[in-house]
């Protein structure tokens, strides 16, 4: 397991935060951890991971709505996510191979030792404030412009 993942480990039974599910990515080069949750939003409980590797980068990734472009709606989803792109510095939005919209967060998270990454945990889950707030105040126009 890598340092980040250890330090976060360490965070979350420390918190006694139980809300995630830990799995470690065979066979990867970067050696990364996933921790798989959910963010409740508008009765909505939306995917969301945390990965952590040996990179400088950190990453929450939350799965906003599956299939949610097509090609009806294309055109207008499009504007939508680059109009949000450009006005929200921590996120950004794009849509997978399926077409799903998705929302990532990186945070630069240089270091190699365990005293390196001493404020990880807060800083994880500060974005997640910074996250649900997102989604409280654009989820509804989103889904309106989707669906």
């Amino acid at each position: 397991m890598n340092t980040k993942a250890e330090v976060f480990n360490k965070y979350l039974e420390e918190k006694k935060i139980e809300a995630f599910q830990v799995e470690e990515v065979a066979d990867d080069a970067q050696n990364t951890v996933v921790y798989r949750s959910h963010i409740v939003v508008e009765g909505q409980q939306l995917p969301t991971l945390v990965l952590l590797d040996d990179s400088v980068f950190s990453m929450i990734r939350v799965q906003i709505s599956p299939k949610a472009r097509t090609e009806e709606n294309e055109l207008n989803v499009l504007r939508l996510v680059s109009e949000q792109n450009m006005k929200y510095k921590p996120v950004k939005l794009y849509f997978d191979q399926t077409g799903a919209l998705i929302l990532d967060v990186c945070l630069l998270t240089p270091g190699k030792e365990e005293k390196d990454f001493s404020e990880l945990g807060d800083e994880i889950y500060g974005m997640f404030d910074v996250l649900i707030k997102f989604l409280e105040e654009n989820y509804r126009g989103w889904m309106k412009e989707i669906w």
